[in-house]
């Protein structure tokens, strides 16, 4: 790319308009401002730093024009106006008065034209036009013209062969995660020479995120790291211009070598219908339930665990393997099996799971890969036993002995039976009830268990009775266990009769 030299200078406000002021000028390239509306120059802070002031041109050009913001901008294409200085005034118009300044635009290129002519020859067409046409007559001409600032060549009876790259295509291979700095020349064959190189316009622009090439010399050279992971191969088009402008091309292949930069990963995938995601946001911590009666029995499998590493590798004997690990201090009920076709891994039970024995266990697993350097990636995976209506309630004795003194007052708390289930919530809720052929001497409290009297006792008439009492569980689904326990009532003698004579 050809620069523009653009010179900023910033002028003290002039308090006279009796003088013409000149500016520095301006040299650009016109192949450098191929379209209209293209910026030149940008005068809006260049007259004063604080002052607003307006930009006018005295007047009107064909070619460059001012807006509001003072910049100067081209009306049209450059590349075919005569090669020539062109003089404009600005106006720069402050509240109380006006300065004006003169700036001559010079349109020079900065490399020669060069013509291959045959002997006769007479005409040759420029690329811009001067005095309204672009060809002109070389009869009597030597070697070396000038028009307005272009300079030409002309070479006689010189016939080039069409110029071509020593290779086509070029084919290399880079690291990922490493910088590359001219790490390939592209150049053409001994008998031509180009005058620029550049990355064809009709590339990805991705390429050009990643990759420049010095038009000078044709070195490649990489803006940032290349990355297996998101493209393996790149292709670049590579544009190459002789000395009569007449463009050739060549591609560049470069294949992205792989290094073991990614850690490895696991999917998962649970077998059992009835096992519960508890949390699938994060992917390194897995939190799972199971019910206990799934679980009771060894060798289940809880889960499926599919290893992958987004490295590879191209040779088939060298695939990355995969190891599996438990990393806990704890002895746990669970152990894992694999990798089986390098990959895969089952996690299953070692012996019985019993939520009254242990409702929660929680541990790491590490996935190591087979690259150099190794890289590991850590899970942490919950698992939470749920309950299942699988115990009994139990009393805290089998029989209950209770001695009551006769006479006693009816509704008399006689005892009070407790019956436990570890069970949870209503799988270990506990209620009572009483056998109903001895409902005529007791009563009891569903929910306490309180046992009462429901009659006044007499030993004359009866010194010992017995009844059972049933504590049941209350699962929403499945089976009810119930429990029975013994209660033998003794009744003491009060001296509550007068003695007869026979």
């Amino acid at each position: 790319m050809i620069s523009i030299i653009i010179f900023f200078f910033i002028f003290p406000l002039i308090y006279s308009n009796h003088h013409l002021h000149s500016l520095p000028s301006i040299v650009i390239d016109p192949n450098d401002y191929p379209e209209s509306d293209l910026i030149l120059h940008n005068f809006q802070h260049q007259f004063h730093p604080t002052y607003s002031y307006r930009c006018l041109l005295q007047t009107e050009s064909k070619y460059f024009h001012l807006d509001s913001s003072c910049q100067l901008l081209t009306r049209l294409s450059l590349k075919q106006i005569c090669p020539l200085n062109y003089t404009l005034k600005l106006e720069i118009v402050f509240p109380q008065n006006t300065t004006i300044y003169e700036l001559i635009i010079e349109l020079r290129y900065k490399n020669s034209f060069q013509f291959n002519i045959k002997n006769d020859q007479s005409i040759i067409t420029l690329p811009f036009y001067c005095n309204n046409h672009n060809e002109i007559n070389i009869e009597n001409k030597k070697y070396e013209i000038s028009i307005g600032n272009a300079h030409i060549l002309l070479n006689e009876d010189h016939e080039e062969k069409l110029c071509q790259f020593e290779k086509n295509p070029y084919r290399i291979k880079l690291k990922e995660n490493e910088f590359y700095e001219n790490f390939l020349q592209t150049k053409p064959i001994s008998s031509c020479s180009a005058t620029n190189y550049l990355l064809a316009s009709s590339n990805s622009k991705r390429n050009f995120e990643y990759f420049t090439l010095n038009s000078s010399t044709g070195y490649l050279s990489l803006i940032r790291p290349l990355d297996y992971e998101s493209i393996t191969t790149w292709k670049l088009v590579i544009q190459g211009h002789d000395k009569a402008s007449i463009p050739f091309y060549t591609y560049v292949i470069i294949d992205v070598d792989d290094i073991n930069d990614c850690p490895p990963l696991l999917s998962w995938n649970f077998p059992l219908q009835t096992i519960e995601i508890l949390n699938n946001t994060d992917a390194f911590n897995i939190e799972i339930a199971v019910h206990e009666s799934k679980v009771e029995q060894n060798n289940v499998i809880i889960a499926n665990l599919i290893a992958s590493d987004l490295d590879t590798s191209s040779n088939i004997d060298d695939q990355i393997k995969f190891q599996l690990t438990i990393n806990s201090t704890d002895s746990l009920p669970f152990e894992i099996h694999g990798p089986f076709a390098d990959s895969t891994f089952v996690l299953s039970t070692n012996h019985k799971l019993d939520r009254e024995l242990q409702d929660k266990y929680i541990f790491n697993l590490i996935l190591t890969d087979n690259g150099q350097p190794k890289l590991s990636s850590y899970y942490e995976l919950s698992i939470y036993i749920l309950d299942d209506n699988d115990n009994s309630p139990i009393f805290d004795k089998s029989i209950y002995y209770v001695d009551i003194q006769e006479n006693n007052f009816i509704n008399t708390t006689l005892i009070q039976v407790s019956a436990n289930d570890s069970d949870l919530d209503d799988n270990g809720r506990v209620t009572y009830e009483l056998n109903d052929i001895n409902n005529k001497y007791v009563t009891i409290d569903s929910q306490t268990g309180i046992i009462r009297t429901k009659m006044q006792y007499d030993f004359e008439q009866f010194k010992h009775f017995t009844f059972n009492v049933t504590a049941m569980d209350h699962p929403k689904k499945g089976q009810q266990f119930k429990t029975t326990a013994t209660v033998s009532v003794h009744i003491i003698n009060q001296n509550d009769n007068i003695p007869k004579v026979s």
